[in-house]
């Protein structure tokens, strides 16, 4: 009876969960327009005008985005090349692309390119945990950045609202400064554990080891590689996003959406940082409706807005599905060996 009832779990882990993930994904992107307020046909009118040009730029800052993310893993697993790193790189987004919670399996990936390439398991550990906290700092950082530049542009009209965005931009950046202190700094770390279980002592959550402990074995074992490579660790991260961020004003523009780049540039915040919701692979078709919602409330015309969505997403998430898969075999027909 227990054994079914493990593989009763088993099957819906597995099987159901991802179906009715990648079902409601398919079902937020297919009423895309309706919530937009427009029709498949006057969005195949926006794509139309899109010439291959235009489609060659596109591709080559999104191919550019991919490289400049090579110098992130790279960094963080000393002695992998920029080759392998893209391999690895495809493979993973190709994964977190298909998967709910696929960032999961995008590591057990990781783990078995790197085995068969020399690597020991420590190293790849550390350059896990160093690529998240950087994604995790990226994410936290990306609205300040929206929110800074909309009140810097006097696009944020309401003054309550005003206030609520500057106070909620000022808390982000605290909350990067905070945590890279501790990373730093190991009496931050510290502190900064032992105010995190005060915190969540109080609550009715149950736990297996405290805030501090992690936060400072986090720290001792990234410490080496944050220390002495966190510029190129930074700078990769910043070509990455903004090349992405360009990738996402260049589909505004190839599909007539007239916004300034400010409001372009929060729009493409709230993009990227609901791409971390894991109801769906990739926050796909949630990141979506969010955006253009977003590009709405800025005044884009509802076709535009969509077209250029459905745009950034074929190339952000959509095209990095089968990209990934021939990464995967790229590796496999390398690796192989005869017997």
């Amino acid at each position: 009876m227990h054994a079914e009832v493990k593989a009763g779990h088993s099957l819906i882990r597995r099987v159901i969960v991802p179906l009715v993930s990648l079902t409601l994904a398919a079902v937020l992107i297919s009423f895309l327009p309706s919530i937009a307020g427009t029709t498949w046909g006057q969005l195949y009118d926006r794509f139309a005008q899109v010439g291959w040009g235009t489609v060659a730029v596109l591709t080559a800052l999104w191919a550019a985005g991919l490289w400049a993310y090579t110098f992130v893993l790279s960094a963080s697993l000393p002695g992998l090349s920029k080759w392998r790193a893209l391999l690895i790189n495809c493979v993973g987004s190709g994964v977190s692309n298909v998967l709910p919670f696929g960032g999961a399996v995008g590591v057990a990936m990781t783990f078995a390119m790197t085995t068969t390439w020399g690597f020991k398991r420590q190293p790849v550990v550390v350059s896990t945990v160093v690529t998240g906290v950087w994604n995790m700092l990226s994410r936290f950082l990306l609205p300040a950045v929206g929110l800074i530049c909309l009140l810097g542009a006097g696009q944020v009209p309401d003054h309550r609202l005003a206030v609520a965005a500057g106070t909620g931009g000022a808390l982000l950046l605290g909350i990067v400064a905070l945590l890279s202190a501790a990373l730093y700094r190991e009496h931050v770390a510290d502190l900064l554990g032992r105010g995190m279980d005060r915190v969540i002592g109080a609550l009715p959550i149950k736990r297996k080891r405290r805030m501090r402990e992690l936060l400072l074995d986090l720290r001792h074992s990234t410490i080496e590689i944050t220390r002495t490579r966190w510029p190129r660790l930074t700078l990769g991260m910043i070509a990455y996003m903004g090349l992405q961020c360009v990738l996402f004003i260049g589909c505004l523009q190839a599909t007539g959406s007239e916004i300034a780049i400010p409001e372009a540039i929060a729009a493409f915040a709230v993009n990227r940082v609901l791409t971390t919701a894991v109801i769906t692979p990739g926050g796909s078709g949630i990141s979506e409706s969010a955006t253009v919602l977003a590009l709405l409330g800025f005044g884009v015309a509802p076709a535009a807005a969509t077209a250029s969505v459905l745009l950034f997403w074929i190339f952000a998430h959509l095209i990095e599905i089968p990209v990934g898969w021939l990464a995967w075999t790229v590796w496999s027909l390398t690796t192989w060996k005869r017997p």
